[in-house]
């Protein structure tokens, strides 16, 4: 059961920030067809959790890469930063808006 719960965290998180549904393509990403209210709960939180996570990770990142290669800095690292915070933004608000039927 963690596994899955797991497995459906990496799924939603992967789909909120792009990885595997193209906005342009008209496949849909696959969807429960239906979840408990225990489970949405972890769930949503869970995704929460690696969302703030990964965010903090690839701020650590571009830092990384900043004190690393001076070069067209800072511009590089606020490029990248300023993605990151898009993509953070959107992955928290399709987490948020997730709301699968109840079983």
């Amino acid at each position: 059961m963690i596994r899955a719960v797991a497995t459906t965290s990496v799924i939603v998180l992967a789909a909120a920030v792009g990885l595997i549904y193209d906005e342009s393509s008209p496949a849909q990403p696959p969807v429960p067809s239906c979840v408990t209210d225990e489970d949405r709960v972890h769930i949503r939180a869970q995704v929460l959790a690696a969302v703030d996570d990964a965010f903090k990770e690839n701020v650590k990142h571009l830092f990384t890469g900043w004190l690393k290669d001076a070069r067209e800095q800072p511009g590089r690292a606020s490029a990248g930063l300023q993605a990151s915070v898009v993509a953070y933004q959107r992955a928290r608000a399709d987490a948020l808006e997730w709301n699968p039927s109840s079983c």
